[in-house]
């Protein structure tokens, strides 16, 4: 969790500080972590497993967006704007958290001012992360796309992407059919493995490469 994201950007100062108040929380498959007009409250920063990000405007249902990868923290919204959840977090497998509640965000506000500029980081990020999820959605190519996506996930070389075909569709908006054909044309180029309901991730870079020759054409 220091390594990368979030707080492998923060003062050692700060991250201390914040450790001191985080719990580790488990959270079973299909657990719904908070939802959009839920009560405000602390910030989750993603461990391990697989958690699911959804959103939509006011009034419309949620869809999936995205997936948390290790080191990603969110639930900050609320926190900065004292107002309801503007989200949907869920557990999709046996996920991992890291918890920093609500009242402990507000006692090292009040006590140390300045860590207000580094909680607002974790919007800034999150907004980095959004420009690009639209800017991918903006390729025509499909494959490029679905490369777009699969590099957004894997945080490492050789890491396991925990995402079902369907799903995949879903983020690269095409359908499971065009999923299935390119799948296997990353595993046939040696940029992936395929498992039961999950990916891995032998070569990010020529996933990259390959998203950005849809920009390039």
């Amino acid at each position: 969790m220091r390594q990368r994201g979030w707080l492998s950007q923060m003062p050692e100062a700060f991250v201390l500080r914040l450790l001191q108040h985080a719990q580790l929380v488990k959270f079973a498959p299909g657990h719904v972590i908070f939802s959009p007009g839920d009560p405000a409250g602390g910030i989750y920063g993603f461990v391990k497993g697989m958690v699911i990000i959804k959103t939509a405007p006011p009034y419309s249902t949620p869809r999936l967006i995205d997936i948390a990868v290790p080191g990603d923290w969110t639930g900050e919204d609320s926190f900065m704007t004292g107002k309801t959840r503007r989200f949907q977090l869920v557990a999709h497998s046996t996920s991992w958290m890291m918890h920093v509640p609500l009242t402990a965000l507000e006692q090292m506000a009040k006590l140390n001012p300045n860590d207000m500029r580094a909680f607002s980081v974790i919007s800034i990020l999150a907004s980095d992360s959004l420009l690009r999820i639209v800017h991918d959605l903006q390729k025509k190519d499909v494959s490029s796309r679905i490369a777009s996506v699969l590099h957004r996930m894997s945080w490492a070389t050789d890491s396991l992407v925990t995402l079902s075909q369907e799903n995949l569709s879903i983020i690269a908006n095409t359908s499971r059919q065009q999923i299935n054909s390119v799948i296997q044309r990353f595993v046939d180029e040696g940029w992936i493995e395929k498992g039961y309901r999950s990916i891995t991730v032998i070569n990010p870079v020529a996933l990259r490469q390959h998203a950005e020759q849809d920009i390039s054409d």
